[in-house]
């Protein structure tokens, strides 16, 4: 399947669009898809390119089961983000406000059906704008072999054998994301995993006095709007996290004997601050004492 005609396919069957000019080249046999009256099931195979929503081609009342067999892929839409790791299946109704980065190359099956077919969970979906689960080995497998088999053999079948096939498949997506006990427990480990990447950027960045809420977005792949969601729940805000670790950091330093010779200046221009009175100003604020006051209390004598 050329380019051209990949593009054409993703706008008619599930609503998408490339983010830019497509780089993905598959091999005519890369792309396996059928579509019976219950929707279009195809299967890709080491896709690489960004998508977004097709405007042009809205498919307000379709749904997209995804299951991921190797890869991973960023969600972000307007309710928030995601990632969907390789044995990950998800539910994702159709948005006008939608992008998907595959940061590795990706395999996965894509189902796109009528949001009527799988109303039962579609509640699921309307908190987070989605909903996934990292599926157990076994069930895992035994989904993969069955969508499998329905995609490589329904054209051989008849159309009621294969409407019956896709009709099943559904149901058995949706009842494994309605009995998945582990969404919960998926979403704290990525909630953790993004506010860890956050403190990593920033901590590793404390020195640039330049640094920004667009900084941090752009090297974390998360939306700002996203971070300060999700810090707000601690009772940050993303500046506030980093003026926190700005100032854990001079502590830590103030209290480090290796460090005892690094004048007040020194410490104030490692830690990002514009000038050494900022840095007192600061200091004074958040710890109720200055940071001179806190080097005297630490058991080693320092040049200032």
């Amino acid at each position: 399947m050329k380019s051209k005609d990949l593009a054409t396919f993703l706008a008619e069957s599930y609503g998408l669009q490339f983010l830019q000019p497509a780089t993905t080249a598959p091999a005519q046999d890369d792309i396996c898809a059928i579509r019976t009256p219950q929707g279009t099931f195809s299967r890709f195979d080491g896709f690489s390119d960004a998508l977004t929503s097709d405007r042009q081609t809205p498919l307000p009342d379709q749904v997209i089961f995804k299951l991921v067999t190797q890869g991973q892929i960023h969600i972000a839409n307007r309710y928030g983000e995601i990632s969907l790791p390789n044995g990950s299946l998800s539910l994702m109704p159709w948005h006008s406000q939608f992008e998907e980065v595959f940061t590795t190359p990706t395999s996965l099956y894509v189902i796109g059906c009528d949001r009527r077919l799988a109303e039962r969970v579609i509640p699921m979906t309307r908190q987070y704008g989605g909903y996934a689960t990292q599926l157990e080995p076994d069930d895992f497998n035994y989904l993969t072999s069955l969508i499998d088999h329905h995609v490589a053999r329904a054209e051989t079948v008849s159309p009621m054998i294969a409407s019956i096939g896709s009709q099943m498949i559904i149901s058995a997506l949706s009842d494994v994301l309605l009995n998945s006990e582990t969404i919960t427990r998926t979403k704290k480990a990525s909630k953790l995993r993004n506010i860890l990447a956050i403190k990593d950027f920033i901590s590793e960045h404390l020195q640039d006095s330049t640094l920004s809420t667009q900084n941090i977005a752009d090297h974390t792949r998360l939306s700002i709007n996203y971070m300060n969601r999700l810090l707000a729940e601690e009772g940050l805000s993303l500046m506030k996290l980093v003026w926190q670790l700005r100032l854990e950091e001079s502590r830590r330093l103030l209290q480090k004997p290796l460090a005892n010779r690094l004048q007040l200046a020194e410490i104030a221009w490692q830690c990002g601050f514009s000038s050494q009175s900022h840095f007192s100003q600061a200091f004074r604020r958040h710890y109720g004492m200055t940071p001179k006051e806190m080097r005297a209390q630490s058991p080693h004598t320092a040049i200032n």
